[in-house]
C-alpha cells in the first residue's frame, strides 16, 4: 500500500513539515507533487496543494529491516546458522531476502515447504507492524526453488503415468538437487525403479515398473 497524503496550505515548507509528522519520516524520504498553486491577490491568499509520498526505496528498506529483525531473532533462538542479504527490487516493488549458510538445508526439505511457510509468516509479521505493503520474498541463494517445484510436479505426473499404463517415462535432470528429489520421492514408490542416464545437459532419469521376478 502506498504511503502518501494530499495537503493544502499557504507554504510548501509548512506542508512539508506536516507531511513528515503525519508519515513519520524525514524530508529527504519524500517525493512531492504540486497539485495546485495560486499566488493569491488583494482579496484571496496564497494557496498550495501538494501530494507527498514516501519514496519507494524508503518503503522497501523499512519493510526489509522489519523482516530481517524478525528473521535474525528467529534464527538466533533456533540456533540456525543462516545469513541474510537484501535486494530492494523497485521495478517489482518487492523485497528479496537472499538466504545462505550451512543450516539453510533445514528450510529446503519437502520441496522447500519450510521456507514457504516462513515467508508467509514473515509477511504477516511485517504487515502487522507496518500495514499492508510490498511483499517480502525469501530466496535461497543459488537455488531455483520454483524450478524444483515444477520438476517435482512433473516427476509425480510421470510416476502416475508409469503406474497407469506400465510404459517407461524419462525426465530431464538438470542438477544434483533434482537427482536427490528423485531419490527421495521414489523411496515412497517401491514398485517403480529409476535409472540416471547421460551427463550434463543430456542427463535424464528413466522411470519404469519393476519387473516381477
Amino acid at each position: 500500500m502506498e504511503r502518501g497524503l494530499s495537503l493544502e496550505g499557504k507554504s510548501l515548507d509548512q506542508l512539508l513539515e506536516k507531511a513528515c509528522e503525519e508519515l513519520s519520516c524525514l524530508p529527504e524520504d519524500l517525493e512531492i507533487s504540486i497539485e495546485e498553486f495560486s499566488q493569491g491577490g488583494i482579496i484571496s491568499s496564497k494557496k498550495i496543494k501538494a501530494y507527498f509520498r514516501i519514496k519507494p526505496a524508503r518503503v522497501l528498506s523499512e519493510r526489509a529491516n522489519r523482516a530481517i529483525l524478525f528473521l535474525k531473532e528467529l534464527f538466533h533462538n533456533a540456533d540456525l546458522n543462516i545469513d541474510i542479504k537484501t535486494n530492494l527490487n523497485q521495478a517489482r516493488m518487492e523485497v528479496d531476502l537472499i538466504l545462505s549458510g550451512e543450516d539453510l538445508r533445514y528450510l529446503l526439505v519437502n520441496g522447500g515447504e519450510p521456507i514457504s511457510a516462513l515467508e508467509f509468516l514473515t509477511n504477516k509479521i511485517v504487515a502487522k507492524a507496518l500495514g499492508v505493503g510490498p511483499k517480502v520474498n525469501l530466496k535461497p541463494e543459488g537455488i531455483d526453488l520454483e524450478g524444483e517445484r515444477r520438476f517435482l510436479r512433473a516427476l509425480q505426473r510421470a510416476i502416475s503415468l508409469v503406474k497407469e499404463d506400465k510404459r517407461p517415462r524419462t525426465l530431464r535432470v538438470k542438477t544434483r538437487r533434482e537427482e536427490r528429489i528423485v531419490e527421495r520421492v521414489l523411496r515412497e514408490h517401491p514398485d517403480i525403479s529409476y535409472t540416471f542416464e547421460g551427463k550434463g545437459k543430456e542427463r535424464k532419469v528413466k522411470l519404469e515398473v519393476k519387473s516381477q521376478a
